[in-house]
């Protein structure tokens, strides 16, 4: 199972690679409707590794399926939301890289804390959602998976982000 988990992270992490225009000192700058366009495939592609890796390490029964999967879909769709907000951050960092300014650059930070706040409180919302539809280890189990999934996911985005100059 080890084997197969990684295997498929991997190429969902791939998927996020595939986002040259993060990196400006890498790669040619695609045109901001290609970037987004790229990266909307590239999350929708994650977004079923994601629930390929979920629904192996999660080893539901039937019953449990009935009523994880519906509240899934929802958390993955307010999860969403706030994807849309780090992509708009990354999209203003990419436009001010070559030019940051200390106001740019502040308001970037307190944005950047903002949505890992709204993260934060994402998760504490639905833990007694996921709480009522199964027992308490297959919670954690998924809280787990997720966590190493956001983590697998930022650490590839931080490598490829270039530091403020």
């Amino acid at each position: 199972m080890k084997k197969r988990w990684w295997v498929l992270a991997c190429l969902g992490l791939m998927v996020v690679t595939t986002t040259p225009w993060l990196a400006p000192a890498q790669a040619p700058t695609p045109a901001p409707a290609e970037a987004l366009e790229e990266i909307q495939f590239a999350r929708g592609e994650l977004a079923v590794a994601r629930q390929a890796l979920i629904t192996q390490a999660m080893d539901l029964t039937p019953a449990e399926m009935e009523a994880f999967w519906p509240l899934y879909r929802e958390y993955r769709r307010a999860a969403a939301k706030i994807g849309d907000r780090i992509v708009a951050l990354l999209a203003r960092y990419a436009a001010n890289y070559e030019n940051l300014t200390d106001p740019t650059a502040d308001k970037l930070v307190t944005d950047f804390v903002k949505v890992e706040q709204a993260r934060a409180r994402l998760k504490a919302t639905y833990l007694p959602k996921f709480k009522k539809v199964l027992p308490a280890k297959k919670v954690a189990r998924f809280y787990q998976v997720e966590n190493k999934l956001d983590l697998l996911i930022l650490s590839e985005m931080a490598e490829q982000i270039p530091l403020a100059r």
